[in-house]
């Protein structure tokens, strides 16, 4: 059984930014009337450690349901759920599945007992790109201050990651970074395409209510047996100074790999 979860959630564009590299241009958004609305139907509390299905209600602003048909497909998607926890440590990228006109289902496994913040990933045709923040209940007060680890360097899976800035990290500058993957010192040259893409980046500012998502600079794959690596080059904007959680999200051998790296924006 499905029953309404917390509240709805609109969109605020202000407070959601994004960065992207040359044509990757995710930081133009409509500042007028917000254009959708959200309510999360799940079970009353989500459950560690279990998968849990979750209803997601999509509405205009005028109340009503937005068909799946009324979204771009953006890197080979329609809608893009950004998933993490207040800790932001246990992060999660699902493509919900829509079952009726404006409801969308999806499941995760929460590996903490917190609640979790999703941002709702989509783009209107004939509109911009937007983010809609909806949370979803854990079953634990997690109010803890974040572990602002800064790391350059991460291993997932048996892949060791490293990310390499051309300059310092200034809020409201550009800069350069190169992403290297390697393989017991080997450099790993047979990263898939994910989602259009050789990696995607995502990140979540400190105050849980802001987000980054960039992807590779250069030529996008088109067809499914290209591979890219063993380096990649993105283009960083970030909107504003403090501690940033960025997942490094690749696939090889068919498998999900992410790469958690902490980083400090600085004024």
């Amino acid at each position: 059984m499905f029953k309404t979860l917390l509240t709805t959630a609109m969109l605020s564009i202000l407070a959601y930014p994004a960065w992207a590299g040359p044509g990757h241009d995710h930081s133009e958004h409509d500042h007028s009337k917000p254009e959708l609305v959200v309510t999360p139907i799940s079970p009353s509390e989500l459950k560690i450690g279990e998968e849990n299905g979750v209803l997601l209600f999509i509405q205009d602003k005028h109340a009503k349901p937005v068909d799946v048909s009324q979204f771009e497909v953006v890197h080979t998607q329609p809608v893009h759920l950004l998933i993490i926890e207040p800790g932001l440590n246990d992060y999660h990228h699902e493509h919900p599945v829509q079952k009726t006109t404006g409801q969308y289902a999806f499941s995760f496994t929460p590996q903490t007992g917190c609640s979790y913040r999703a941002w709702v990933d989509v783009q209107l045709k004939g509109s911009h790109q937007h983010y809609i923040p909806v949370d979803l209940k854990g079953t634990e007060e997690c109010n803890e201050p974040i572990e602002k680890t800064i790391n350059l360097e991460a291993s997932s899976q048996g892949y060791d990651f490293k990310l390499e800035l051309e300059g310092d990290l200034k809020a409201g500058e550009a800069v350069f970074a190169n992403m290297s993957i390697t393989k017991d010192g080997q450099p790993v040259d047979f990263l898939e395409p994910v989602m259009g893409a050789f990696a995607h980046m995502v990140g979540f500012y400190e105050d849980y209510a802001s987000i980054a998502h960039i992807h590779p600079m250069g030529k996008e794959p088109t067809e499914d047996t290209e591979r890219g690596g063993p380096t990649l080059r993105f283009h960083i904007e970030p909107e504003q100074a403090g501690y940033l959680k960025l997942f490094a999200q690749v696939q090889i051998n068919g498998k999900q790999v992410f790469a958690p790296f902490g980083l400090a924006v600085v004024e």
